[in-house]
């Protein structure tokens, strides 16, 4: 009874359709869900048995393709179906006689299932009933590895496939599982797979995953030349995927240590690079901007940044009065702290809280210390005839310069930025 439901795409808890009937619908695949007749009597063989069966295995995987395709380029319904697609399609393989599996693409299809995140369930079984011919025992058996979390183990088997010899549908999706089974330890090969994998699989999400994984390698060997590549890449051909907002931090993060926005060049590549984005991913990305560049102490970086989310700010939202506060923070404690702190206080009258008033708050503190005249540092007068006492130089470390012989102004110097590295310290706290 839950067979025969799978098959024709209806719920067996009732007349409800099922995901995977109403995925199908939705990509023009309905007629993929309907069982055909059964085949003549006297057609005989495998052949016969692929042209005449309308629904295959093939087919609930294309589906499953097509759907992370639609993912990787910011489908949320696709998104928030996927868990359930995956499963159904997990049931209805379940449900095929022994004879599908003497057909090649369906064999294929079961490996590109089990790469995909699916249930290696009926791998395994088609596994050991010796299905695969021999020379896909080893793409066969690393996709079962692959789907049991047995990472090395995968890796010793899929070394042996030449992904330049599989058909289209599968060999990007075995370049990238090389690329993850191989991540943080081999980066040179990593980022390589990578791109084999996205050179043979555009447009998917498997393309998606691939520059994601190859933009962390070069980020991690400091390749600034591929990185540059990479994330143009990545938002230009897909700033709506749903994993855009884990990739905003580690790129806004590169981009701050390499001072992409202390420079005009450097401001005017960052923004063809992000412009893809629509406005509300555009204020995320110049917030974490902000905030990195603030954090690491480049004050121009934080400066640009505000300015550009705020044109995408709606005027009066808690995003709005964030870009002035950080804005007025970089210029408050060291561009222009008049202005700086105009802004904190245009900031302040927007009932802002939480940590953006801290921020405001603390911004304020360390304007006034560098702005206030020093405190006098006292001078430990000593008895020349009688040594100081090492002990008594240690537990007096802010007196040490000025025993040391150093200018008594240098030495006020020093206390000044020590107060300020604690102020900085607890503003990161």
């Amino acid at each position: 009874m839950r067979a025969a439901a799978r098959r024709t795409g209806w719920s067996a808890r009732g007349r409800a359709p099922s995901a995977f009937f109403l995925v199908a619908l939705a990509l023009g695949c309905a007629e993929t869900a309907v069982a055909a007749p059964p085949a003549a009597a006297n057609a005989g063989g495998d052949r016969a048995f692929a042209s005449e069966s309308v629904r295959q295995p093939y087919h609930a995987v294309r589906t499953l393709s097509v759907l992370q395709e639609r993912i990787a380029h910011g489908d949320e319904t696709a998104f928030a179906m996927q868990r359930d697609v995956v499963q159904e399609i997990a049931d209805e393989l379940k449900t095929f006689p022994a004879a599908v599996w003497r057909v090649q693409r369906n064999r294929e299809a079961l490996i590109k299932y089990g790469l995909s995140g699916g249930d290696p369930e009926q791998l395994r079984v088609v596994l050991t009933q010796k299905l695969f011919a021999p020379a896909e025992l080893p793409l066969a058996e690393g996709a079962l590895a692959y789907a049991e979390g047995q990472r090395s183990n995968a890796l010793r088997h899929l070394e042996k496939v030449d992904v330049f010899a599989l058909p289209p549908s599968l060999a990007g999706h075995v370049a990238l599982v090389k690329a993850l089974v191989l991540a943080n330890t081999d980066l040179p090969r990593v980022i390589r797979l990578a791109d084999e994998a996205r050179l043979l699989s555009p447009g998917t999400l498997v393309e998606e995953t691939a520059l994601r994984l190859a933009m962390e390698g070069a980020i991690s060997r400091a390749d600034r030349t591929k990185f540059e590549a990479l994330a143009s890449r990545y938002f230009r051909r897909f700033p709506r995927s749903p994993y855009m907002s884990a990739v905003m931090r580690p790129v806004a993060a590169t981009m701050v240590e390499h001072g992409y926005g202390e420079k005009d060049e450097g401001v005017r590549w960052v923004r063809g690079v992000v412009h893809y984005l629509d406005p509300h991913k555009l204020v995320q990305f110049y917030a974490a901007l902000a905030e990195i560049g603030l954090n690491s102490g480049k004050l121009a970086t934080t400066v640009n940044a505000s300015r550009m989310a705020r044109k995408y700010a709606r005027s009066g939202s808690p995003e709005h009065a964030w870009t002035q506060a950080y804005e007025g923070a970089a210029l408050a404690i060291g561009l222009a702290p008049e202005e700086g702190l105009a802004l904190l206080n245009t900031a302040e009258a927007s009932s802002i809280a939480g940590p953006v008033g801290e921020l405001i708050t603390s911004a304020r503190a360390i304007s006034h210390l560098i702005r206030s005249p020093p405190q006098s540092t006292p001078v430990l007068k000593t008895d020349t005839s009688k040594p100081v006492p090492a002990t008594k130089l240690i537990a007096d470390k802010s007196q040490a310069p000025a025993l040391a012989g150093q200018n008594p102004t240098a030495a006020r110097v020093q206390a000044r930025i020590a107060q300020m590295d604690k102020m900085l310290k607890d503003v990161d706290e």
